[in-house]
Protein backbone atom coordinates (compact mmCIF):
# COMPACT_ATOMS: atom_id res chain seq x y z
CA UNK A 1 0.00 0.00 0.00
CA UNK A 2 1.08 3.41 -1.13
CA UNK A 3 2.20 6.01 2.63
CA UNK A 4 0.19 9.19 2.08
CA UNK A 5 1.65 12.22 1.86
CA UNK A 6 0.83 14.87 4.05
CA UNK A 7 0.74 18.87 4.52
CA UNK A 8 0.75 21.45 7.15
CA UNK A 9 -1.85 23.98 6.74
CA UNK A 10 -3.97 26.73 9.02
CA UNK A 11 -7.11 27.31 8.71
CA UNK A 12 -10.08 29.35 10.24
CA UNK A 13 -13.53 27.42 10.32
CA UNK A 14 -17.09 28.39 10.50
CA UNK A 15 -17.86 24.30 11.62
CA UNK A 16 -17.20 21.85 13.20
CA UNK A 17 -17.61 19.09 10.55
CA UNK A 18 -14.37 20.73 8.76
CA UNK A 19 -12.31 18.98 11.69
CA UNK A 20 -13.91 16.00 11.52
CA UNK A 21 -13.44 15.30 8.13
CA UNK A 22 -9.63 16.24 8.51
CA UNK A 23 -9.66 13.51 10.77
CA UNK A 24 -11.56 11.07 8.92
CA UNK A 25 -8.94 11.57 6.05
CA UNK A 26 -6.43 10.40 7.98
CA UNK A 27 -5.09 14.04 9.09
CA UNK A 28 -4.17 15.41 12.64
CA UNK A 29 -4.99 18.56 14.35
CA UNK A 30 -1.65 20.07 15.49
CA UNK A 31 -2.98 22.88 17.43
CA UNK A 32 -6.15 25.13 17.92
CA UNK A 33 -5.73 28.83 19.19
CA UNK A 34 -8.68 29.80 21.75
CA UNK A 35 -7.29 33.23 20.85
CA UNK A 36 -7.99 33.86 17.08
CA UNK A 37 -9.67 29.95 16.50
CA UNK A 38 -7.17 29.45 14.06
CA UNK A 39 -6.20 25.70 13.35
CA UNK A 40 -3.32 24.21 12.23
CA UNK A 41 -3.42 20.62 10.77
CA UNK A 42 -1.52 17.80 9.05
CA UNK A 43 -3.90 16.98 6.27
CA UNK A 44 -3.66 14.27 3.64
CA UNK A 45 -2.17 16.00 0.28
CA UNK A 46 -4.72 14.09 -1.96
CA UNK A 47 -7.69 15.23 0.35
CA UNK A 48 -6.60 19.16 1.27
CA UNK A 49 -8.34 21.19 -1.23
CA UNK A 50 -11.64 18.95 -1.40
CA UNK A 51 -12.10 19.51 2.72
CA UNK A 52 -10.38 23.01 2.40
CA UNK A 53 -12.20 24.85 -0.16
CA UNK A 54 -16.01 24.52 1.30
CA UNK A 55 -17.87 26.85 2.21
CA UNK A 56 -17.13 26.63 5.83
CA UNK A 57 -13.72 27.80 5.68
CA UNK A 58 -12.99 30.98 6.15
CA UNK A 59 -9.56 30.98 5.12
CA UNK A 60 -6.58 28.17 4.86
CA UNK A 61 -2.94 28.74 3.67
CA UNK A 62 0.01 26.21 3.71
CA UNK A 63 2.52 26.50 5.87
CA UNK A 64 5.16 28.91 5.89
CA UNK A 65 8.69 29.03 7.49
CA UNK A 66 9.95 31.68 9.85
CA UNK A 67 13.72 33.01 9.98
CA UNK A 68 16.03 35.17 11.63
CA UNK A 69 16.72 37.92 9.75
CA UNK A 70 20.23 36.79 9.32
CA UNK A 71 22.49 39.27 12.31
CA UNK A 72 25.64 40.61 11.46
CA UNK A 73 27.71 38.71 13.83
CA UNK A 74 31.14 40.42 14.26
CA UNK A 75 32.64 38.99 17.63
CA UNK A 76 31.99 36.71 19.73
CA UNK A 77 33.57 36.98 23.55
CA UNK A 78 34.22 34.44 26.28
CA UNK A 79 33.68 36.06 29.80
CA UNK A 80 37.51 35.83 29.99
CA UNK A 81 38.29 37.53 26.66
CA UNK A 82 35.10 40.14 27.60
CA UNK A 83 36.93 40.70 30.57
CA UNK A 84 40.61 41.22 28.64
CA UNK A 85 39.16 43.36 25.65
CA UNK A 86 36.00 45.12 26.54
CA UNK A 87 36.87 45.95 30.26
CA UNK A 88 39.40 45.22 32.72
CA UNK A 89 36.84 44.72 35.55
CA UNK A 90 33.19 45.56 36.40
CA UNK A 91 30.42 46.46 33.94
CA UNK A 92 29.91 47.91 30.82
CA UNK A 93 27.66 50.87 29.79
CA UNK A 94 27.54 50.29 26.12
CA UNK A 95 27.00 53.50 23.82
CA UNK A 96 23.44 51.90 22.40
CA UNK A 97 21.83 51.78 26.02
CA UNK A 98 23.27 55.63 26.42
CA UNK A 99 22.02 56.07 23.52
CA UNK A 100 18.21 55.88 24.17
CA UNK A 101 18.69 56.79 27.91
CA UNK A 102 20.59 59.29 27.52
CA UNK A 103 22.93 58.03 30.69
CA UNK A 104 22.86 55.41 32.73
CA UNK A 105 19.41 53.53 33.03
CA UNK A 106 17.89 53.51 35.87
CA UNK A 107 18.57 49.84 38.16
CA UNK A 108 15.03 49.34 38.75
CA UNK A 109 13.62 50.14 35.31
CA UNK A 110 10.93 47.54 33.94
CA UNK A 111 10.14 45.95 37.31
CA UNK A 112 7.44 43.85 37.21
CA UNK A 113 6.70 44.25 33.51
CA UNK A 114 6.64 40.97 31.53
CA UNK A 115 8.80 40.44 28.43
CA UNK A 116 8.38 37.54 26.15
CA UNK A 117 11.34 37.20 23.82
CA UNK A 118 10.01 34.68 21.28
CA UNK A 119 12.97 34.08 19.53
CA UNK A 120 15.58 30.85 19.84
CA UNK A 121 15.44 30.92 23.47
CA UNK A 122 17.60 31.93 25.80
CA UNK A 123 20.79 30.73 27.76
CA UNK A 124 19.17 30.10 30.79
CA UNK A 125 22.31 30.42 32.93
CA UNK A 126 23.89 33.54 31.80
CA UNK A 127 25.21 35.75 34.48
CA UNK A 128 23.57 38.67 33.12
CA UNK A 129 20.10 36.87 33.00
CA UNK A 130 19.42 34.59 35.19
CA UNK A 131 18.10 36.64 37.95
CA UNK A 132 15.41 38.20 35.38
CA UNK A 133 14.23 35.14 34.09
CA UNK A 134 10.84 33.98 34.76
CA UNK A 135 9.36 31.57 32.74
CA UNK A 136 9.34 30.18 29.38
CA UNK A 137 8.36 27.69 27.08
CA UNK A 138 9.65 25.58 24.21
CA UNK A 139 7.99 24.89 20.90
CA UNK A 140 11.21 23.79 19.06
CA UNK A 141 11.43 20.40 21.60
CA UNK A 142 8.26 20.30 23.36
CA UNK A 143 8.86 19.51 27.06
CA UNK A 144 12.52 20.54 26.85
CA UNK A 145 14.09 23.87 28.68
CA UNK A 146 13.68 27.04 25.94
CA UNK A 147 17.69 26.92 26.04
CA UNK A 148 19.26 28.85 23.47
CA UNK A 149 21.43 27.23 21.28
CA UNK A 150 21.86 29.98 18.49
CA UNK A 151 23.07 33.20 20.70
CA UNK A 152 20.43 35.61 19.13
CA UNK A 153 17.93 35.01 21.42
CA UNK A 154 20.07 35.58 24.23
CA UNK A 155 21.40 38.73 22.87
CA UNK A 156 18.43 39.66 22.36
CA UNK A 157 17.36 39.48 25.55
CA UNK A 158 20.51 40.82 27.56
CA UNK A 159 19.60 44.73 25.62
CA UNK A 160 15.96 44.48 26.96
CA UNK A 161 16.84 43.14 30.41
CA UNK A 162 20.59 42.46 31.47
CA UNK A 163 20.61 43.42 35.53
CA UNK A 164 22.30 45.94 36.40
CA UNK A 165 24.13 43.53 38.87
CA UNK A 166 28.36 44.83 38.29
CA UNK A 167 29.60 42.70 35.98
CA UNK A 168 29.23 42.26 31.94
CA UNK A 169 26.18 44.53 30.35
CA UNK A 170 23.36 46.22 30.91
CA UNK A 171 20.25 46.11 29.54
CA UNK A 172 17.58 49.09 28.92
CA UNK A 173 15.26 47.86 31.30
CA UNK A 174 17.59 46.14 33.98
CA UNK A 175 14.87 44.56 36.34
CA UNK A 176 12.09 43.68 33.65
CA UNK A 177 11.03 39.83 33.66
CA UNK A 178 12.21 38.10 30.65
CA UNK A 179 10.31 35.21 29.26
CA UNK A 180 11.67 32.85 27.10
CA UNK A 181 9.41 31.71 24.26
CA UNK A 182 11.45 29.19 21.45
CA UNK A 183 10.11 29.20 18.12
CA UNK A 184 13.12 28.96 16.49
CA UNK A 185 15.46 25.82 15.81
CA UNK A 186 19.81 26.41 16.94
CA UNK A 187 19.96 27.18 12.96
CA UNK A 188 17.53 30.03 13.53
CA UNK A 189 14.96 28.32 11.68
CA UNK A 190 10.84 27.69 12.67
CA UNK A 191 7.86 27.83 11.63
CA UNK A 192 4.32 30.12 11.81
CA UNK A 193 2.77 27.66 13.67
CA UNK A 194 4.84 27.49 16.11
CA UNK A 195 5.23 31.24 16.19
CA UNK A 196 1.43 31.52 16.61
CA UNK A 197 1.48 29.13 19.77
CA UNK A 198 4.23 31.53 20.88
CA UNK A 199 2.50 34.99 20.86
CA UNK A 200 -0.78 32.89 21.97
CA UNK A 201 1.13 31.24 25.12
CA UNK A 202 2.49 34.96 25.43
CA UNK A 203 -1.37 36.24 26.13
CA UNK A 204 -2.37 33.21 27.91
CA UNK A 205 0.49 34.03 30.63
CA UNK A 206 0.06 37.31 30.92
CA UNK A 207 3.18 39.08 28.96
CA UNK A 208 2.81 43.14 28.30
CA UNK A 209 5.28 43.09 25.88
CA UNK A 210 6.53 40.89 22.88
CA UNK A 211 9.59 40.79 21.42
CA UNK A 212 9.46 39.53 17.66
CA UNK A 213 12.74 39.94 16.10
CA UNK A 214 12.56 37.32 13.56
CA UNK A 215 10.71 37.97 9.30
CA UNK A 216 9.36 35.88 6.62
CA UNK A 217 9.32 37.91 3.09
CA UNK A 218 6.72 37.65 1.08
CA UNK A 219 2.77 38.77 1.91
CA UNK A 220 1.51 37.91 5.71
CA UNK A 221 0.30 34.81 6.36
CA UNK A 222 -3.89 35.30 6.78
CA UNK A 223 -3.06 33.45 10.04
CA UNK A 224 0.27 35.29 11.66
CA UNK A 225 -1.92 38.92 10.83
CA UNK A 226 -5.17 37.22 12.80
CA UNK A 227 -2.43 35.86 16.04
CA UNK A 228 -1.04 39.81 16.36
CA UNK A 229 -4.67 40.96 16.03
CA UNK A 230 -5.39 38.79 19.18
CA UNK A 231 -2.68 39.82 20.83
CA UNK A 232 -3.23 43.51 20.50
CA UNK A 233 -7.06 43.17 21.47
CA UNK A 234 -5.17 41.37 24.62
CA UNK A 235 -3.29 44.35 25.71
CA UNK A 236 -0.18 42.75 24.24
CA UNK A 237 2.59 45.57 23.11
CA UNK A 238 3.96 43.69 20.08
CA UNK A 239 7.43 44.98 18.84
CA UNK A 240 9.06 43.30 15.57
CA UNK A 241 12.76 43.93 14.34
CA UNK A 242 11.77 45.62 10.43
CA UNK A 243 14.13 43.45 8.84
CA UNK A 244 17.64 43.58 7.11
CA UNK A 245 17.65 43.66 3.39
CA UNK A 246 17.20 47.40 2.69
CA UNK A 247 19.74 48.85 0.39
CA UNK A 248 22.67 51.46 0.47
CA UNK A 249 20.52 53.81 -0.64
CA UNK A 250 17.56 53.23 1.14
CA UNK A 251 15.18 53.15 -1.77
CA UNK A 252 12.06 50.96 -1.77
CA UNK A 253 9.32 49.00 0.26
CA UNK A 254 11.46 45.85 2.13
CA UNK A 255 10.01 46.10 5.35
CA UNK A 256 9.18 42.27 6.31
CA UNK A 257 6.84 40.00 8.01
CA UNK A 258 5.27 40.66 10.86
CA UNK A 259 6.78 43.96 11.02
CA UNK A 260 4.62 45.14 8.24
CA UNK A 261 1.78 44.65 10.60
CA UNK A 262 -0.13 47.60 12.05
CA UNK A 263 -0.76 45.99 14.94
CA UNK A 264 3.01 45.70 15.84
CA UNK A 265 5.62 48.52 16.17
CA UNK A 266 8.42 48.01 13.83
CA UNK A 267 11.84 49.19 14.50
CA UNK A 268 14.24 50.26 11.88
CA UNK A 269 18.35 50.34 12.85
CA UNK A 270 20.73 52.91 13.46
CA UNK A 271 24.66 53.59 13.48
CA UNK A 272 26.48 55.07 16.44
CA UNK A 273 26.23 58.45 14.03
CA UNK A 274 22.14 57.90 14.33
CA UNK A 275 22.82 57.08 10.63
CA UNK A 276 20.44 54.43 8.95
CA UNK A 277 22.11 51.69 9.05
CA UNK A 278 22.69 50.56 5.29
CA UNK A 279 20.73 47.10 5.30
CA UNK A 280 18.07 48.06 7.79
CA UNK A 281 14.49 48.26 5.76
CA UNK A 282 12.92 50.71 4.54
CA UNK A 283 8.66 51.83 3.77
CA UNK A 284 6.12 53.34 5.18
CA UNK A 285 5.75 50.61 7.78
CA UNK A 286 8.34 51.88 9.81
CA UNK A 287 7.54 53.20 13.05
CA UNK A 288 10.75 53.73 14.96
CA UNK A 289 14.04 53.30 15.03
CA UNK A 290 16.96 52.15 17.82
CA UNK A 291 20.72 51.39 17.73
CA UNK A 292 21.33 48.32 15.52
CA UNK A 293 24.99 48.29 14.77
CA UNK A 294 28.04 46.75 16.65
CA UNK A 295 25.81 46.17 19.66
CA UNK A 296 27.74 44.19 22.76
CA UNK A 297 25.17 42.09 24.44
CA UNK A 298 25.02 38.75 26.29
CA UNK A 299 25.24 35.85 23.72
CA UNK A 300 24.83 31.59 24.82
CA UNK A 301 27.24 29.46 26.92
CA UNK A 302 27.83 32.60 29.13
CA UNK A 303 29.41 34.32 26.12
CA UNK A 304 29.30 37.79 24.83
CA UNK A 305 29.03 39.10 21.39
CA UNK A 306 28.80 42.07 18.86
CA UNK A 307 26.02 41.52 16.38
CA UNK A 308 24.34 44.18 13.91
CA UNK A 309 20.96 44.47 12.67
CA UNK A 310 17.52 45.18 12.95
CA UNK A 311 16.99 42.48 15.58
CA UNK A 312 19.63 44.57 17.88
CA UNK A 313 17.46 47.42 17.38
CA UNK A 314 13.90 45.76 18.39
CA UNK A 315 15.19 45.13 21.62
CA UNK A 316 16.00 48.83 22.91
CA UNK A 317 12.28 49.55 21.83
CA UNK A 318 11.00 47.02 24.22
CA UNK A 319 13.04 47.87 26.83
CA UNK A 320 12.18 51.28 26.60
CA UNK A 321 8.18 50.18 26.34
CA UNK A 322 8.97 47.93 29.76
CA UNK A 323 9.81 51.41 31.60
CA UNK A 324 7.14 53.01 30.48
CA UNK A 325 4.51 50.37 31.00
CA UNK A 326 5.83 49.98 34.91
CA UNK A 327 4.41 53.35 35.60
CA UNK A 328 1.11 52.12 34.58
CA UNK A 329 -0.66 52.41 31.26
CA UNK A 330 -2.15 50.45 28.90
CA UNK A 331 -0.17 49.02 25.88
CA UNK A 332 -2.19 52.30 23.23
CA UNK A 333 -0.62 54.53 25.93
CA UNK A 334 2.65 53.30 25.79
CA UNK A 335 2.84 53.14 22.46
CA UNK A 336 2.19 56.49 22.35
CA UNK A 337 4.74 57.35 24.23
CA UNK A 338 6.97 55.42 22.33
CA UNK A 339 5.96 57.34 19.43
CA UNK A 340 6.07 61.14 20.80
CA UNK A 341 9.50 60.48 23.02
CA UNK A 342 11.69 60.88 20.40
CA UNK A 343 14.70 61.91 18.44
CA UNK A 344 13.75 63.15 14.73
CA UNK A 345 16.34 62.38 12.42
CA UNK A 346 14.58 63.12 8.92
CA UNK A 347 12.50 60.59 6.16
CA UNK A 348 9.97 58.29 7.82
CA UNK A 349 10.64 55.65 5.42
CA UNK A 350 14.05 55.28 7.12
CA UNK A 351 13.28 56.44 10.66
CA UNK A 352 9.85 56.18 10.99
CA UNK A 353 9.03 58.64 14.28
CA UNK A 354 12.61 58.78 15.32
CA UNK A 355 15.16 57.60 17.50
CA UNK A 356 12.95 56.09 20.86
CA UNK A 357 14.21 57.70 23.73
CA UNK A 358 13.21 57.55 27.91
CA UNK A 359 12.99 61.14 27.87
CA UNK A 360 11.52 63.82 25.76
CA UNK A 361 12.83 63.75 22.56
CA UNK A 362 14.83 66.55 21.69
Amino acid sequence: MQSKEYAHYTFLTKKRSVVDRIRQSGGRIRYVSRHSGLIAARIPKAEAMRILKGPDVLLSEEECRIALPKPKVTQVLTRKQYVQQIRAAGQTLTWNIRRVWGGPPLSSAGKKVRVGVIDSGIDLNHPDLVSNIRGGVNFVVPGRPPKDGNGHGTHVAGLIAARNNGIGVVGVAPSASLYAIKVLDDQGFGSVTDLIRGIDWGIDHGMHILNLSLSLSGQAPAALTHAVQAAARKGVLVITAAGNGGNAQGTGDSVEIPARLSSTLAVAALDRQNRRASFSATGPSLNLAAPGVDVLSTYKDDHYAILSGTSMAAPHVSGVAAFFKQRGGTASAVRRQLLGRVIHLGSRWWFGAGLVQVKAGK
